[in-house]
């Protein structure tokens, strides 16, 4: 119900938005060190992404791995 909802509320370029956001949060937050790391929020964001985002999920991913990949290459941080 809460998904229909989102995909209702939020255009499709909404939720990829939303979907890469998150996505390049999660990555971000979990390279905090130690007892700093805000794993309650990490692991809510996952949710979030999986259940109500989850139709751009994995294009999100997919693309902030490949922009890893191509910072990398070139020497950017």
């Amino acid at each position: 119900m809460i998904n229909q909802t989102i995909q209702h509320t939020f255009s499709m370029r909404d939720q990829y938005i939303m979907a890469q956001a998150l996505t390049v949060a999660i990555r971000e937050l979990d390279k905090v060190p130690g007892a700093m790391k805000e794993v309650s929020n990490i692991l809510d964001m996952r949710y979030l992404l999986e259940s109500q985002f989850s139709n751009f999920a994995g294009i999100a991913e997919f693309l902030s791995s490949q922009a890893d990949k191509v910072n990398n290459n070139h020497g950017v941080k």
